[in-house]
C-alpha cells in the first residue's frame, strides 16, 4: 500500500482537494487514508491506496512523491 504526498500552496489549497475529489470520484476510487499536515507556508496532502496503480497513476495528476 502506497502512500502518496501532495505538498500544496495554503491559498491552492481547496482548489487542490476539489481536484482530487474529481479524479477520486472519475477513478471510482476510495483511498484508505486521507489526511493533511500542514505549516505557515504549504499543506502537505498525504493519499494511502490499496493498489499501486491507483497510487501510481493520483501520484502523476497531482505531480506528488511517495512516502510513508
Amino acid at each position: 500500500m502506497r502512500v502518496v504526498h501532495v505538498r500544496v500552496s495554503r491559498p491552492d489549497f481547496p482548489k487542490t482537494l476539489g481536484d482530487m475529489r474529481e479524479w477520486l470520484d472519475a477513478n471510482d476510487c476510495r483511498p484508505l487514508r486521507f489526511e493533511t499536515q500542514g505549516d505557515g507556508i504549504s499543506i502537505t496532502i498525504k493519499v494511502q491506496f490499496e493498489g499501486d496503480d491507483l497510487a501510481e497513476r493520483f501520484r502523476q495528476a497531482f505531480r506528488g512523491s511517495y512516502g510513508d
